[in-house]
């Protein structure tokens, strides 16, 4: 009975420990997603950690608000991602990050993520491999153009995450993959 106690607890564990990572296709997929994963969550721990009265706050007239670099984050992840990884932008207008609560800020990035890693984990190794125009008709390989979706979401979180530093609150422990 022990025994079978035991082994029941450690599925347990295992399964709780590979969180939501998505079963991927690829050999590039296997490897990111577990980055991904990591990365979307250091950037969900830092929407998180803002006081939502503090969701408007900008450092300057020039700069996003928090709550706008939130929603940049999530829409340009998943937009980025359909472009590089689809061809294909299923288009429709970025919402109004001043009309959305924290809470629903929050709920868009995790939606966005989760459909971000599906598509990588949908990806072949002959489509990560595969070369496609980016930016200004620039060429790379797929799975390099996929990476930069990362970048550009560590980018905005960096950025934000200062917003957090300037208004005297103790920003979230940086996560390692």
């Amino acid at each position: 009975m022990k025994s079978l106690l035991t082994t029941v607890c450690v599925l347990i564990a295992v399964s709780l420990m590979a969180g939501n990572t998505k079963e991927a296709q690829s050999s590039f997929g296997k490897n990111f997603l577990p980055i991904w994963e990591v990365s979307t969550n250091n950037a969900l721990d830092v929407a998180k950690a803002m006081p939502e009265d503090l969701y408007d706050y900008k450092p300057n007239d020039s700069s996003r608000t928090f709550a706008e670099q939130m929603v940049h984050i999530a829409t340009s992840s998943k937009g980025i991602a359909e472009g590089f990884i689809t061809g294909q932008r299923s288009g429709g207008e970025s919402p109004k990050a001043s009309e959305l609560s924290k809470t629903q800020i929050i709920e868009l990035m995790e939606k966005n993520f989760a459909a971000v890693a599906d598509m990588i984990a949908g990806m072949t190794d002959a489509q990560a491999n595969e070369t496609i125009k980016v930016f200004g008709g620039k060429e790379v390989v797929r799975y390099i153009a996929v990476m930069f979706i990362q970048d550009h979401l560590a980018n905005h979180r960096a950025k934000a995450n200062l917003y957090i530093r300037m208004n005297d609150i103790r920003p979230p422990r940086y996560g390692f993959f």
